[in-house]
């Protein structure tokens, strides 16, 4: 589920936890940290360049 990044922001201080953000380059890398984000019922942010 895609949600702006100011409501995750938001939750986690609320609930005062941290959130992974992880610099992505390929398809398979979002994949897997979106199939590890979903297994662990977490949210994550997905960070993408263009250069990368």
């Amino acid at each position: 589920m895609l949600v702006h990044i100011k409501k995750i922001i938001t939750d986690a201080e609320k609930g005062q936890y941290a959130v992974g953000a992880f610099n992505v380059n390929n398809l398979e890398i979002v994949q897997a940290v979106i199939n590890a984000a979903e297994k662990m019922k977490s949210p994550v942010i997905i960070q993408v360049t263009e250069g990368a």
